[in-house]
């Protein structure tokens, strides 16, 4: 019998087989295997290049800074990203969670197109306020799920999978939900390989790269050590959207 939480993602992806291959075991909020003992803080910066028919363009530098903050009288592990285009829109994530499980308690994430979305975490409770566009209206929901999740979609992607016991051939999926909705689902990643990458001020650094499948294929080059993502590819508009990590 597979647990409610489990069976849940299951039916949302459409295949109870998935949930059940232990290879690709649904990972549940602080059973130990995402651990933010393996997390130090840092700041860094990408490079965000759009690479298309063998040109490469680049867009700007995508700042992420990790740091612990005291809000609300809770003692939190905070990330928060950032980065202004050429056009003069910008993108801000923020991300507030524990520091020992990384179960979310706060995420905000301002698009480049002007919506708005901000969710507060209380164990499987999860408060979504979404606003399509600037001066629109904001949109509340209330959502209880089987049990709590991660917020990958919501800006945590490599932060979670840097967090746990990597080696080559590990896999499992993270539950989650959608980016702009509480649409329960999970993310499967697997990693496939260890390569030596030109990491900016690291210098040549050997990485564990994790493929992630589900609705936004991604690849990432992830470090042992601060400040972890070293590199992320993804599918953008026909080509691909490439972070080289520079600082």
């Amino acid at each position: 019998m597979l647990p409610k939480l489990a069976l849940a993602c299951a039916l949302a992806l459409g295949t109870a087989a998935q949930a059940a291959n232990p290879a690709e075991r649904l990972i549940a909020v602080g059973d130990g295997t995402i651990s933010g003992a393996r997390l130090k803080p840092y700041s860094n910066a990408w490079m965000f290049s759009f690479i298309k028919d063998g040109t490469r363009k680049d867009q700007g530098i995508w700042s992420d800074v990790l740091r612990y903050r005291d809000v609300d009288g809770k003692h939190l592990l905070e990330r928060v990203q950032g980065m202004t285009y050429p056009n003069g829109l910008s993108s801000v994530t923020i991300n507030r969670f524990d520091p020992s499980t990384l179960a979310q308690v706060y995420s905000e994430q301002h698009t480049p197109d002007g919506k708005l979305v901000k969710r507060t975490f209380a164990g499987s409770h999860v408060e979504l306020r979404f606003t399509e566009a600037p001066g629109a209206q904001e949109v509340v929901t209330q959502t209880d799920l089987p049990a709590p999740v991660y917020d990958f979609n919501g800006g945590m992607y490599g932060t979670l999978i840097a967090a746990q016991p990597l080696r080559i051939g590990y896999s499992a999926s993270i539950p989650t939900l959608g980016e702009f909705d509480n649409k329960l689902t999970a993310v499967p990643f697997r990693v496939v390989r260890r390569e030596v990458i030109r990491a900016g001020f690291k210098g040549p650094v050997n990485a564990w790269v994790v493929d992630v499948a589900g609705d936004n294929p991604m690849t990432f080059w992830i470090s042992n050590d601060a400040p972890y993502i070293l590199r992320l590819s993804l599918p953008m508009s026909g080509g691909e959207a490439v972070y080289d990590i520079i600082s």
